[in-house]
């Protein structure tokens, strides 16, 4: 008797500790689950949200996005990032329009002629114009060509469907100049535009970012202004698929959570920036850093964002360019970023 109550004091006691082994390890993994994929809202998820980020290898490298997912911030608000590369941001917004993509980032021109074609929804502004970001976006041209009267008759370089187009346009037009007097070449990558320049197949092209080394470098070929001669301010935004933002509003507040602190991180670890941008796009370290210095990475959207859009918008209808008809405050929705980062927006619809 006394052999079989010690058995069952043993049992008994065996049972009590595997339970109470099991509810530690339990309470411990929803802590951590709930902890570290809390949305913006403060509404718990029970797993990750996957969000497809389209981003681009030529406007700063996007490396705002890039920072987010290496230092984990991303995972940190519940989001499972999954990055596709692309030469330009026109590539993104293609990928978004053809389901390849929940995000797309795209410059001011080259978003007001794609807001139509799809359904898609401006979250935030992404990056704005300053002194030192107009800096890093050159006019090159061949070194025959000084003034702007020089430019009659020649061949201009074009990203299509990026923002080149209406920086060339509003130059031209401020300088007197007919569309007719010149010829627009189109090319794909930065690669093609510097081959074309080299061969002289085009006389000038406007570019910018991390690239103008390399142009800089082509024999027989000069920088002639900034952007900020064209008149032209360039801003680019956060661009997410309508219906992704309508069932993941959490997400996507968590998305710009992300984003906010990787924009926070990079001022204070340039270097390490540097090193994920040649880790994952083989830029060299040094114009990274200087590229760095200039880009105006932010978050949020401001009546003057609309009003900027808007004044874009109205010069491509007048132009004829844009084919696609819509309201442009339809095609905003400010909701997650009003939780996720409130003292960014003054946009009032």
């Amino acid at each position: 008797m006394k052999i079989n109550a010690l058995k069952t004091a043993v049992l008994t006691f065996s049972v009590f500790t595997l339970a109470l082994t099991a509810a530690c390890s339990t309470s411990t993994t929803e802590n951590n689950a709930t902890g570290a994929q809390t949305g913006a809202a403060g509404a718990k998820q029970t797993t990750p949200v996957k969000v497809r980020l389209a981003i681009d290898t030529a406007a700063g490298g996007s490396f705002q996005f890039r920072i987010a997912k290496e230092k984990g911030f991303f995972q940190k608000h519940g989001i499972e990032p999954e990055i596709s590369n692309f030469a330009y941001g026109i590539d993104t917004v293609n990928a978004l329009l053809i389901s390849q993509a929940d995000t797309a980032l795209a410059a001011d021109y080259a978003l007001v002629n794609s807001l139509g074609k799809g359904d898609m929804t401006v979250v935030s502004a992404l990056t704005r114009t300053n002194e030192q970001s107009a800096a890093k976006t050159l006019l090159f041209a061949r070194d025959h060509i000084n003034t702007p009267e020089d430019f009659k008759g020649k061949k201009l370089g074009v990203a299509k469907g990026t923002v080149y187009e209406y920086v060339w346009a509003k130059y031209l037009e401020k300088n007197n100049i007919d569309e007719k007097e010149v010829t627009y070449v189109p090319y794909s990558t930065p690669d093609e535009a510097i081959v074309s320049l080299q061969k002289g197949d085009m006389d000038a092209v406007w570019i910018g970012g991390a690239l103008v080394d390399k142009f800089k470098a082509i024999k027989g070929v000069k920088a002639l202004i900034d952007v900020s001669g064209s008149g032209v301010n360039i801003s680019s935004y956060l661009l997410v698929d309508t219906a992704f933002v309508k069932n993941n509003p959490d997400a996507v507040s968590s998305v710009l959570k992300a984003l906010d602190e990787g924009i926070r991180y990079i001022p204070d670890h340039k270097e390490e920036t540097a090193e994920v941008a040649f880790k994952e796009l083989k830029l060299p370290k040094d114009r990274v850093l200087e590229d760095l210095q200039s880009t105006n990475y932010t978050l949020g959207f401001t009546q003057e964002d609309y009003l900027h859009l808007q004044d874009v918008k109205k010069w491509v209808e007048s132009k004829g360019i844009l084919k696609d008809k819509y309201e442009l405050k339809d095609k905003i929705n400010i909701e997650p970023l009003k939780k996720a980062l409130p003292e960014t927006v003054s946009y009032e619809p």
